[in-house]
């Protein structure tokens, strides 16, 4: 007797299984919308970026030029209090100052403008006081999220 077709045993079929072209072709859409929704995100108005918890320090860096020689301490206005303090007084907290010749570097943590300076001689009078536009640039961090920026002046005596 001849063997008949439903007989047989069914050929074997391979044991990877093999993904539809349907199934293939989604997944890599939601790849590509994955990327894009990342990439693009960020700049869609509306959006919510996170900003790091941190507090950037301002520099602004102040050149006298004229006739700088009485010029003991150079000072910028900070809020209600002139920085810094002259005599020092332990009471009223100081920013971050230096000087090295007719330039003088002030650190801020919130850059003022315009801003307020004046010349003292050794005994703590008054020589000169300005007020000046200052053009603050970022040298660091987002426009969203803040960063240092600089600044020079120069102040004519």
């Amino acid at each position: 007797m001849a063997p008949s077709d439903s007989d047989r045993p069914a050929p074997e079929r391979s044991r990877r299984q093999r993904l539809p072209l349907w199934a293939a072709v989604a997944a890599l859409g939601i790849v590509a919308l994955t990327v894009a929704a990342v990439v693009v995100a960020p700049d869609v108005p509306g959006t919510q970026r996170a900003c790091p918890a941190i507090g950037y320090s301002s520099v602004l860096e102040v050149t006298l030029d004229g006739d700088t020689s009485e010029v003991a301490v150079l000072q910028v206005r900070d809020g209600d209090h002139w920085q810094p303090p002259y005599p020092p007084d332990a009471e009223v907290p100081a920013i971050p100052t230096s000087h090295d010749g007719d330039t003088w570097t002030f650190t801020f943590f919130y850059p003022p403008n315009p801003i307020a300076l004046r010349a003292l001689d050794d005994h703590g009078d008054v020589l000169e006081r300005t007020e000046v536009d200052v053009g603050w640039v970022r040298v660091g961090g987002s426009v969203e999220c803040g960063g240092p920026m600089e600044a020079d002046v120069s102040w004519v005596l």
